[in-house]
């Protein structure tokens, strides 16, 4: 386990691995499938110690279901999504729900400006079975434990973000090594899972669902990337912008 560039960027949260269809990892932790579970704590505390393990039917979040690439949540769990993320339902909101939630469903999330253009947004999403039969999220020190991950989910401030995209282009020379599309805080795995099979894989900053931010960190992005980009960065260290002068200044208030 390879624990330098954690050091350096002075990390608060330790790097998740993501395990596609892993079936073989010993789980502390199993989502129930009679409860609501969003994917985000989960990460969360994967990045403090445990390791999870979570399968469609403990991902009972539809956009949850879709970032952990879970297939077409969407049309299983909530088909009219592109209503609740543009204007809401107005009358239409279900019968039995908590008043904050009914609310909530009523107005909408507001992301875009009406119904068919957040039904445009919905049919653009890339899906992805890769997950099947089951997904595992651990932190670094217990990879060992279950195998070398598919992609790697980092928790970092503006200056570690700042960093890594950085870092990202030092062996390539690329302008673009990093995309920020918009989804829920989970969804960074779904766009980095589409990642795997590319030539010249980007990583995927992530977090920016403001309805979810309220239960994500407060000073935190998610940079979420193939394994082997996580190689790559640990690759001329000694060389990088973090034995810099400015990363040493930066260093003070991390």
């Amino acid at each position: 386990m390879n624990t330098q560039l954690v050091n350096m960027l002075h990390l608060t949260w330790e790097p998740v691995g993501v395990f596609l269809g892993n079936t073989t990892a010993a789980c502390e932790f199993t989502p129930s499938p009679n409860k609501r579970n969003c994917v985000l704590p989960l990460l969360m505390s994967a990045s403090r110690g445990k390791i999870i393990g979570m399968d469609e039917a403990g991902c009972t979040c539809p956009g949850g279901a879709v970032g952990a690439c879970f297939g077409d949540g969407y049309t299983r769990g909530n088909p009219n999504i592109h209503r609740l993320l543009s204007q809401g339902m107005g009358a239409h909101v279900p019968e039995g729900l908590p008043e904050k939630t009914k609310e909530m469903m009523r107005e909408g999330e507001r992301f875009f400006c009406d119904e068919e253009v957040g039904l445009r947004w919905k049919e653009s999403t890339p899906f992805s079975d890769r997950a099947y039969p089951r997904i595992v999220f651990a932190p670094l020190h217990r990879w060992d434990e279950v195998g070398t991950p598919d992609l790697v989910y980092l928790f970092a401030n503006p200056d570690q973000i700042s960093a890594l995209v950085t870092m990202l282009g030092f062996h390539n020379g690329k302008r673009i090594n990093t995309l920020a599309p918009f989804g829920a805080a989970c969804q960074s795995i779904l766009y980095a899972a589409g990642q795997l099979d590319q030539e010249e894989p980007c990583a995927i900053m992530g977090l920016f669902d403001i309805s979810q931010r309220r239960a994500a960190l407060k000073d935190c992005l998610s940079l979420t990337l193939p394994y082997r980009l996580w190689e790559n960065l640990h690759k001329d260290l000694d060389k990088s912008c973090l034995t810099t002068h400015s990363w040493r200044e930066i260093e003070k208030r991390l």
